[in-house]
């Protein structure tokens, strides 16, 4: 479907938007629904949340521990091509950029959701979500790039792991550097 006709041109344009858009709308509500939960916490109860979160998926990235993450196993439908070559693609991509509605190949984003509903100003939280759609739009556009035979899944397959390890490390440290951050501010 990706390598499809609709996808040339601007219409992968507005398919990547909407993949910024949505991520960008789900951090504003993990934000805000974050808000109701930081009230209670100290932040040390806030960043141990985030790092008991982040460590559980880590060990699930790398195998070392075996859980399902509550997602939606099932892929936004194609009924949303109805819309015509532009607003398909991009309701297409909102709907991708949520995250909700989708598989997701990693856990990753679920610690981020937790980090940024627990700690992230409003800047850091809209540049996760920009970062999440920006993420799904380049990991897309690199599929669609590569060749028209399944070659980029093949590779994905062939160095899992070690992707897995260096989105990992990529995510890991600067998590950790906005923590050493937060740290040496609070009094």
């Amino acid at each position: 479907m990706l390598s499809s006709p609709v996808w040339r041109g601007t219409p992968v344009l507005a398919f990547c938007a909407g993949l910024l858009g949505g991520g960008v709308l789900t951090a504003a509500v993990l934000l805000v629904a974050g808000s109701l939960l930081r009230a209670p916490l100290p932040p040390v109860a806030r960043w141990a949340l985030v790092a008991v979160a982040l460590g559980a998926v880590l060990l699930r990235e790398t195998g070392a521990w075996s859980f399902r993450l509550p997602e939606n196993r099932r892929l936004v439908p194609d009924t949303v091509f109805r819309l015509g070559r532009h607003l398909g693609p991009l309701q297409f991509g909102f709907e991708m950029g949520t995250g909700a509605r989708t598989y997701l190949p990693s856990g990753l984003p679920y610690a981020a959701a937790v980090a940024v509903a627990l700690t992230a100003s409003v800047p850091a939280a809209l540049c996760a979500g920009a970062g999440f759609g920006i993420g799904r739009a380049l990991m897309t556009t690199a599929n669609l790039r590569y060749d028209s035979e399944n070659g980029w899944d093949v590779e994905w397959r062939a160095h899992g792991r070690t992707l897995k390890v260096l989105t990992g490390a990529a995510f890991v440290v600067p998590l950790a550097a906005i923590a050493v951050t937060a740290w040496s501010g609070t009094p």
